[in-house]
């Protein structure tokens, strides 16, 4: 009798499923934290930068993390226990909706018979890389590109290399933000 209470048991978890297991933080929490910590070794941050991976990778990518909530931290956690998304339209999460993903192109290039020539582009997204605008792009200058220029929020940011003649090619990413006060900062470049 107990194996065959056993057996259904085992049936009724193999058709609905075992229940998930609680996590101690959301994915975007996890990724803050391990990221920090240079992704040791560890389950939780194994999924985190692979996670961050997947955000990143495709064209437009996705900034590699959004807003650390704790949503998912089940009630006897002490969380919220929640499984929806954020309401990111409310006032306290303005900061977040200054949040802009700048992009940087630039190459240099000699063309035949000719001095040498810089192009480059900043274009600036909003935190999702769905609405983006050229703050800058220009086309066969003979100067390298500035040492730095102003974002969609007044932040005069420097370009992540000087242009100088020996970086032919460069792509770089960073993060815009707001804090909840209203101070703007920036992360550093990262080239891709």
């Amino acid at each position: 009798m107990k194996r065959q209470v056993l057996a259904a048991a085992m049936g009724v978890m193999a058709v609905f499923g075992a229940p998930e297991k609680a996590q101690a933080y959301d994915i975007d929490c996890a990724i803050m934290l391990c990221m920090a910590g240079g992704f040791p070794p560890s389950a939780v941050c194994a999924r985190a930068y692979r996670t961050m991976i997947r955000r990143i990778t495709p064209w437009p990518s996705l900034p590699p993390f959004g807003v650390c909530t704790f949503a998912h931290v089940p009630v006897e956690l002490g969380g919220p226990g929640g499984e929806g998304e954020l309401d990111t339209n409310l006032p306290e999460y303005e900061w977040l909706n200054r949040t802009h993903v700048i992009w940087f192109t630039g190459r240099s290039y000699e063309p035949r018979d000719e001095p040498r020539q810089w192009d480059w582009s900043i274009r600036s997204c909003d935190r999702e890389n769905r609405t983006c605008r050229y703050i800058q792009r220009v086309y066969g200058s003979h100067t390298p590109w500035p040492a730095t220029f102003v974002s969609e929020s007044g932040q005069e940011i420097a370009y992540p290399t000087s242009g100088g003649l020996w970086h032919f090619y460069s792509r770089s990413i960073m993060v815009e933000y707001g804090d909840y006060e209203g101070n703007m900062g920036h992360s550093e470049w990262f080239s891709y």
